[in-house]
């Protein structure tokens, strides 16, 4: 078999994996569109409702969605694909995957490829009912932006996804952490909660994270309450910086063998 043709096979084995995984469904697919139409559902309450964004008062329904959004890629490209890479290795598939002709980045390009297809359904899922329901809409002058900001952030958390498999060493504690910081990270990146509403003091602290900006940038993008397409350095820079960190964990310090108890 071919390179390419393993990375269609693994691909492919990933989605019967994720379908057949109650779990994975729950918090990957149906928990941000429940959010989303909790959040919309609420705090609209059907009137022309605002919040404050960055000095401008912008329909509450667009920020959310925008907020879910993040919290959609993060839960997708970073908790489900932390979670999914650590139980393959701890059940030995990476370890019997060295031991064949198979070329092993075939392995980490087919989960990639997985988390890509996952949050490209998703968002579109997301927008359809925010428009349909709600009224959102993405300004075609910040379409691109909005684009960017999806492909920068998903590339980030896959790759911060991939690094956290090297300190967790078995999948409890992967479906443990991944999802924690997932939630935690999202009441203090203005996913759940409108970020002017927080402390100072934990605002900075969110905003030291990628979520803040995938979020941030994403809004900016649908609102289009800057010039250009909705681009900032910032939360462009925040982004990179994490993907590369990411990056630099999940080279150096991934592991094929299993890492739990009895492994060692």
């Amino acid at each position: 078999m071919s390179d390419i043709g393993a990375v269609v096979t693994q691909t492919r084995y990933g989605f019967k994996t994720l379908v057949r995984t109650p779990r994975v469904l729950v918090f990957s697919v149906l928990f941000p569109v429940v959010l989303l139409v909790f959040f919309n559902s609420i705090f609209t309450s059907g009137q022309n409702a605002t919040v404050e964004f960055h000095g401008h008062k912008v329909d509450t329904a667009t920020y959310f969605t925008a907020g879910i959004i993040a919290y959609a890629v993060m839960t997708s490209a970073f908790s489900t694909l932390a979670v999914a890479i650590v139980a393959r290795r701890e059940r030995g598939e990476l370890k019997r995957l060295r031991g064949t002709p198979v070329s092993p980045w075939t392995f980490m390009v087919a989960q990639v490829l997985r988390t890509v297809a996952t949050v490209a359904a998703m968002v579109v899922a997301l927008l359809l009912i925010g428009s349909l329901a709600f009224g959102v809409h993405i300004p075609g002058e910040t379409a691109a932006g909005f684009v960017i900001y999806l492909v920068l952030g998903t590339a980030t958390m896959c790759t911060l996804g991939i690094g956290l498999t090297a300190i967790t060493p078995t999948e409890e504690v992967a479906s443990t952490v991944a999802p924690f910081a997932a939630v935690i990270l999202s009441f203090v990146s203005g996913v759940f909660i409108p970020i002017n509403t927080l402390p100072n003091w934990l605002q900075q602290v969110g905003q030291i994270f990628p979520l803040y900006h995938l979020a941030d940038g994403l809004q900016n993008t649908l609102f289009h309450v800057t010039s250009g397409i909705g681009l900032q350095a910032s939360n462009i820079t925040n982004l990179l910086v994490w993907g590369a960190a990411g990056l630099i964990v999940a080279v150096r310090r991934f592991k094929w063998e299993p890492q739990g108890p009895g492994h060692s």
